[in-house]
């Protein structure tokens, strides 16, 4: 009985000692790239997206939206402590709008948008994050 509860107790003092490498595993994810295509939805048109995450803290890519027929080229910054990110897009070609993306970045990967513009209104766009291609040595 006594050897048990020592065994317990050394494995609940090591799975202490582990927690801190745990949390440091919740950092923000680097070499992401965010992808999306979602149908319309109330002030909110079909968007198509490819954003990635740079281990510099640059998030950049493409949005497009009613059904492609306009294209932007976003670009901004990550804040790595509050997980947070901002981004200006800019239409290529044709009138040139400009559109502001804010959001955060979850700790299970996912990217959260919210995407305002002119005739463009999404809050809570939701797109799944996949690690970028592996490095070569």
């Amino acid at each position: 009985m006594k050897g048990s509860k020592l065994l317990l107790a050394g494995a609940l003092a090591l799975k202490g000692l582990q927690a801190p490498a745990a949390a440091e595993n919740l950092s923000m994810p680097e070499d992401r790239i965010y992808i999306l295509h979602s149908e319309a939805v109330g002030g909110c048109p079909s968007l198509d997206w490819r954003i990635s995450v740079q281990p510099s803290g640059v998030v950049s890519g493409l949005i497009a939206w009613d059904n492609m027929k306009s294209v932007a080229r976003a670009t901004g910054m990550v804040d790595r402590q509050s997980r947070t990110f901002s981004m200006t897009a800019v239409e290529i070609g044709g009138s040139a709008r400009k559109a502001t993306i804010d959001g955060q970045i979850r700790e299970d990967g996912r990217l959260i948008a919210n995407l305002r513009g002119e005739r463009i209104n999404c809050s809570a766009i939701v797109a799944p994050g996949y690690a970028g291609p592996p490095k070569s040595d």
